[in-house]
């Protein structure tokens, strides 16, 4: 009953977040142009590319260990984690300034916006670790009022700088720094009040925890090569250009909603999956695994039955092409969800070779398709790139993690 109820709050915490983002996506369709939006849906992707690099991957290796060691232990084990992401924004700060004007060129946006992108990213990952730590703690509340007010606060701002101050996309990246930044700071006092900072640094620990990491650093890659690296692919070769990754980007956004619902179930799902793994109770843990990926569909379905309303009522006229992107990526994320329904398996038995296997396969193949297909077909060919890409991972996931079942010990 407790998983349940956890599953209801975190449900119902992503379900305001989607119905939030969505209001706010309804509402900037008519203030801002699809350039504007192809200009965010070319920025906010490099976060994403960021942001693995950034982490340097420990944030997994965080979420399994809290349930591994003692509070002193894991207090160490998280304080040696932290130097690896700050040494990293200090080098990729380094970095962006140096590459400032080629990168200003490639996403439309000036030096500036280049700049701040690691110290950005930075306080996106502060955000996740605080949240992961109190998904891990079994305080979904805490959960449910960081995410919640982090996103309000976006949106408010967002609203205030675009609808306001008319700064057109400007206004909607500044939103996007300016609500990690300030929930940032918020982490490192809860970090303080978690004891998570305890013990010395220790350059041994450093850098086992890196060589722990290094195979999370390609799976979350693996998550921008997949979802973002088609937008440029399209800006360069689709005859749309920038315009036209303004449509496939709302057409993903409408799309990721699946995402937002599939990350609430397993904001719940891990834990519960890590905790009954530890206590070998196999077939329970398997028993969720398939009421997860039953539960999924069934959304995935009724939201693919509701789309032309969404369009219809919601979204601006001026970007209804949006909806043959979203019909294509909402399948995308459903194979998706069959993926990270088995990761946990690799996740707690320490098989990251087979997770770094799956994201380089994944990240492989959509580079190679995205280049075969875009330039023949368009926006289009960067559809049927996801689609078959995430299918491939569903089926590695199934393949791969199957030994660890352990169905046959029941």
């Amino acid at each position: 009953m407790k998983v349940v109820r956890q599953v209801y709050i975190y449900f119902g915490t992503y379900f305001f977040n989607a119905a939030l983002s969505f209001a706010l996506v309804s509402i900037l369709t008519r203030h801002l142009s699809p350039y504007d939006y192809g200009v965010i849906n070319l920025y906010t992707p490099f976060l994403v590319l960021l942001a693995p690099f950034i982490s340097g991957g420990v944030i997994y290796p965080l979420s399994v260990e809290y349930f591994k060691r003692d509070q002193k232990q894991y207090g160490q084990f998280f304080k040696n984690a932290q130097v690896i992401p700050f040494l990293s924004l200090l080098l990729f700060t380094i970095i962006c300034i140096v590459l400032a004007r080629p990168l200003s060129n490639l996403l439309k946006v000036t030096p500036f916006w280049v700049c701040i992108l690691p110290v950005t990213a930075w306080f996106i990952f502060t955000n996740e670790v605080s949240m992961m730590i109190a998904r891990s703690k079994d305080k979904p509340w805490y959960f449910a009022g960081f995410s919640l007010g982090k996103n309000l606060l976006e949106i408010i701002v967002t609203l205030l700088m675009v609808l306001c101050l008319k700064w057109h996309w400007e206004g909607r990246l500044a939103s996007a720094s300016i609500a990690p930044v300030l929930f940032g700071l918020f982490s490192f006092y809860l970090y303080k009040k978690w004891k998570l900072l305890q013990g010395d640094v220790s350059v041994s620990m450093v850098k086992s925890i890196f060589l722990m990491s290094v195979p999370f650093i390609f799976e979350r890659l693996s998550v921008f090569i997949l979802s973002n690296s088609d937008r440029y692919f399209i800006d360069k070769f689709d005859l749309g250009g920038t315009k036209e990754v303004g449509f496939y980007g709302l057409g993903g956004q409408i799309a990721s909603i699946v995402q937002i619902v599939i990350l609430s179930v397993t904001s719940a799902y891990n834990p519960a999956i890590f905790k009954w793994l530890s206590e070998k109770r196999f077939e329970k843990a398997f028993k969720l695994v398939r009421l997860y990926l039953f539960a999924i569909t069934f959304f995935i379905l009724l939201f693919i039955i509701g789309l032309p309303v969404v369009y219809r009522f919601f979204i601006s006229d001026e970007f209804s092409k949006g909806q043959y992107y979203s019909t294509y990526l909402i399948v995308a994320y459903g194979f998706w969800a069959v993926y990270s329904a088995f990761l946990p398996y690799f996740l707690f038995y320490n098989e990251g070779k087979k997770v770094l296997f799956i994201s380089i396969s994944g990240m492989v193949l959509s580079l190679l398709l995205n280049a075969i297909l875009v330039p023949r077909i368009g926006a289009t060919g960067a559809l049927y790139t996801s689609v078959a890409v995430y299918f491939t991972m569903a089926i590695l996931s199934i393949f791969l993690s199957k030994p660890k079942w352990k169905l046959n010990e029941l």
